[in-house]
């Protein structure tokens, strides 16, 4: 059975495969509507299915995939100059 975490991983990984294509999107939460159904049980406590349909309905509705969501970079494979300015930057943006 697939939790709960790795439930949204996936939904958020298939929403960034639609890219922004109307069409896409439509069958992409049909889909993760049916996998939602097919993996929670409406009388589970804590309340997975109702969150799931929030999260589905939310990145349906409101989310637009940005360009920083469909090419990024592994921070890991980063050369270590540009690691330390990214670092001052992030100091700055929440200190």
């Amino acid at each position: 059975m697939m939790t709960e975490c790795e439930f949204y991983n996936n939904l958020y990984d298939d929403f960034l495969e639609t890219r922004n294509d109307e069409n896409d999107k439509i069958l992409w939460k049909m889909y993760k509507i049916i996998d939602l159904m097919n993996i929670t049980n409406e009388k589970e406590p804590n309340g997975f299915m109702e969150n799931g349909l929030r999260m589905i309905m939310l990145l349906f509705n409101r989310f637009k995939i940005d360009s920083c969501d469909l090419c990024s970079f592994d921070l890991f494979d980063t050369p270590s100059n540009e690691k330390e300015e990214l670092m001052l930057i992030l100091r700055e943006e929440f200190t």
